[in-house]
């Protein structure tokens, strides 16, 4: 009995062991590939398949699975495409691609990345839409796509995550007009930075609706129409940018109160 017993803790304990480097693998596997894509890279990498991933520059593991939990490499003179097989890294909760050369689309692999809660790809040279698939991360607090290449209208879905808190898409090229229903679904929300894009149409009327936010910033937009009075229920918001649009008179508002 004692001899089936421990040859079962064993085959646990061998089954808990490879499934723990598999999912390692996986990991590595993904930041290889990544790697890969990429073209040119100024600062050495560390990225040496005969250490573990978690020691790799830039990567932070958690603490229980040895899961790749976080990516930072801002501002490490990166250029090439983002390649799919980042969205295998199903553990990363922090992503900062930031102040880098990157360009081409951000792949709709990276929709798998379910614990995603910060997106930071802002000062980069990414082209086309705003993916509407950044709208199904569950988790996502903060979306940041400042300063690259990026046009077409905002998708709604994005307003659909009930967890966000930060959206800073300024400086790009992107058109059309905000959703009527922006804030229905976004009442977390604190910062909503849309400034020099050729954002057209009314500041929707239900803005109040974005109970907590704190900076809004539109200006250097084709906003045209009356300011809606109801920015004023806005008990928490203490700097805005309206300036700079089509019907506001060509005249910078903004206000710190």
């Amino acid at each position: 009995m004692e001899s089936l017993m421990f040859s079962f803790a064993l085959s646990i304990l061998l089954l808990s062991s490879f499934t723990l480097s598999f999912d390692s693998s996986t990991d590595q596997n993904a930041l290889v590939s990544f790697k890969n894509s990429i073209i040119s890279h100024p600062y050495a990498f560390n990225w040496s398949q005969n250490t573990s991933v978690c020691d790799w520059i830039g990567v932070s593991c958690g603490l229980k699975h040895h899961r790749v939990t976080a990516l930072n490499l801002s501002g490490f003179g990166l250029a090439g495409t983002i390649a799919p097989h980042l969205g295998n890294l199903t553990f990363l909760r922090y992503l900062d691609i930031s102040s880098n050369s990157f360009t081409g689309s951000l792949p709709s692999e990276l929709s798998k990345l379910r614990r995603l809660k910060v997106m930071n790809a802002g000062i980069n040279s990414f082209t086309g839409e705003i993916p509407p698939w950044l709208g199904s991360l569950p988790q996502l607090e903060a979306l940041n796509l400042y300063s690259n290449q990026l046009s077409g209208s905002i998708p709604h879905a994005i307003f659909n995550v009930s967890s966000i808190r930060e959206i800073e898409i300024g400086n790009n090229s992107l058109s059309g007009m905000l959703p009527s229903d922006m804030c229905n679904n976004t009442p977390n929300i604190k910062i909503l930075s849309l400034e020099q894009n050729q954002i057209g149409g009314e500041i929707p009327s239900n803005i109040w609706k974005c109970t907590h936010l704190e900076m809004l910033s539109l200006s250097y937009n084709n906003f045209s129409g009356n300011i809606p009075r109801e920015i004023g229920r806005l008990a928490f918001l203490s700097n805005m940018s309206l300036g700079y649009n089509n019907g506001f008179g060509g005249i910078n508002i903004s206000s710190s109160f």
